[in-house]
């Protein structure tokens, strides 16, 4: 799963919604989607605040920057012409 997919099952499977999390952030829930959406572009302490927020456990915060890691090499990778 990628790091967006996993933000949304988390939040999911503890029946919170992206209004939910957005009011615990204090920010719009359209700034809340836009993070969710592409956590790649979010910086590492708010995504640390996403996920306490959603209330995520040891295990799913190691799979969760795993998944971003993976994401972000990939993309390094496929924008290396850019360089």
């Amino acid at each position: 799963m990628n790091p967006s997919q996993l933000l949304k099952s988390y939040r999911g499977r503890r029946l919170k919604s992206q209004e939910d999390i957005a009011k615990i952030l204090d920010v719009s829930r359209q700034t809340y989607t836009t993070w969710e959406n592409n956590p790649i572009s979010v910086e590492t302490n708010v995504l640390f605040n996403i996920l306490i927020a959603i209330g995520v456990d040891e295990s799913e915060i190691h799979d969760f920057f795993n998944a971003l890691e993976q994401d972000y090499l990939s993309y390094k990778e496929n924008n290396k012409e850019c360089e």
